[in-house]
């Protein structure tokens, strides 16, 4: 009798300490933001986004946007070495601005600004130059990378995609989104009040992107949206442009501090020949 209300009494303390534990982890689900339905909030924030952003990228990719952490290459090269590299990168883009604004001049400066005859410069591109311009954005932008994945206030890279129409500014950012492994963001402007508008409409385009929030709060006011467009990490904003410029401007801040802007570069950079 003794023992059979032993063995009772056990049964009774191991179903209590195992409803104890089943309730610690309850607790822990709606605690903790990484555990159980974090995942799912998350799926859900990304289906209730605004109508005024558009999705650059389809949803396989896209939950990369929601990390601000830049991807970080392995260090292949001793300090000394990546600040030649660096040296190396800059100075490869800045002769190229240079040969362009030369070419500008001897094509007669045509379109507004130079911006037909800075046209038929990149048109000119052997695929030896185009490799070179493609190495020394990359290292620009993994050192950049390195940095933010430091501190997110540094390394922020900015692209200007100037473009004959939506489609080709928008495939120009996906391959170079893709090629150097940036943030992906969503895609501002191409609604009115929600309305999307007709691609076919908005004729020539300039698309503004960055790794860093870049809406200035005067675009905020003019956008009549306030804090709701203010920038994640990889987004991008499409406006009319009625320049002759074709072409992408690359702005790498670095920690040394150097001014590194060029363009405009080809937006096919980073695509295959039978993709463009």
């Amino acid at each position: 009798m003794v023992m059979a209300l032993s063995l009772q009494m056990n049964r009774w303390l191991l179903a209590v300490i195992a409803a104890a534990i089943f309730s610690a982890q309850k607790v822990v689900c709606f605690t903790s933001t990484t555990s159980c339905f974090g995942n799912n909030l998350l799926s859900l924030q990304t289906r209730m986004d605004t109508p005024f952003a558009h999705r650059l990228f389809s949803a396989a990719s896209s939950s990369s946007s929601q990390s601000s952490s830049p991807p970080v290459q392995q260090p292949t090269s001793t300090p000394k070495e990546k600040n030649n590299d660096i040296f190396d990168a800059t100075l490869t883009l800045t002769n190229y601005d240079q040969s362009q604004q030369q070419f500008i001049q001897s094509d007669g400066n045509q379109g507004m600004g130079g911006g037909l005859s800075a046209l038929h410069h990149i048109q000119s591109l052997d695929a030896s130059a185009r490799l070179s311009l493609q190495n020394a954005v990359r290292t620009l932008v993994y050192q950049a990378h390195s940095e933010r994945a430091l501190d997110s206030s540094r390394g922020r890279i900015m692209l200007g995609f100037c473009a004959s129409n939506a489609p080709e500014a928008l495939a120009g950012l996906k391959s170079w989104v893709s090629s150097i492994d940036l943030p992906r963001g969503m895609l501002h402007g191409m609604d009115v009040d929600g309305v999307p508008i007709p691609v076919e409409e908005l004729g020539s385009v300039y698309v503004k992107y960055s790794t860093g929030g870049a809406m200035t709060f005067s675009e905020m006011r003019k956008s009549g949206r306030g804090f709701d467009v203010l920038w994640r990490p990889g987004d991008a904003l499409l406006e009319t442009y009625d320049g002759d410029f074709r072409g992408v401007y690359v702005n790498v801040e670095l920690g040394d501090g150097v001014f590194r802007q060029f363009g405009v570069l080809p937006t096919d950079l980073f695509m295959e020949e039978e993709e463009w």
